[in-house]
């Protein structure tokens, strides 16, 4: 759904682990900063425009990252939702962040508002939809 650069993910993820080795950080925090990197880096790009779905916010809290989606109706929601699981599922730099602990909520609304999705993608979840 969404594309982003290797160098653009592993860089600052490599430098928030070396720092976090550094400095004593413990995991929690180490996720922490990960999901607020990552929400930081979609939030510069947002709205991002993908078939039915606009990305309109990306924030964390934790180690979650939400990402709110406006839905157009063009692809069945049941569709769109699996479609979406396996895409972060599959895609290699997501995956690695999952294993790591990293989590990501998934809210879709439709134009009025009204919340149709909400669902958590962990490591746990993509392995019991393999």
């Amino acid at each position: 759904m969404i594309n982003f650069s290797p160098l653009k993910v592993l860089i600052p993820v490599l430098l928030i682990a070396l720092t976090a080795c550094s400095s004593g950080m413990d995991k929690q925090e180490q996720l922490e900063a990960i999901a607020r990197h990552r929400a930081d880096i979609l939030s510069a790009n947002l709205p991002i425009e993908h078939g039915p779905l606009t990305v309109m916010q990306a924030k964390s809290h934790g180690r979650t990252v939400t990402l709110m989606m406006l839905y157009n109706g063009q692809k069945p929601i049941d569709e769109l939702l699996k479609s979406s699981i396996h895409f972060y599922c599959a895609n290699k730099e997501i995956k690695t962040n999952l294993e790591l602990g990293l989590e990501y909520q998934i809210k879709m609304r439709n134009p009025r508002g009204k919340l149709l999705v909400d669902q958590r993608i962990s490591a746990s979840s993509c392995a019991e939809n393999q």
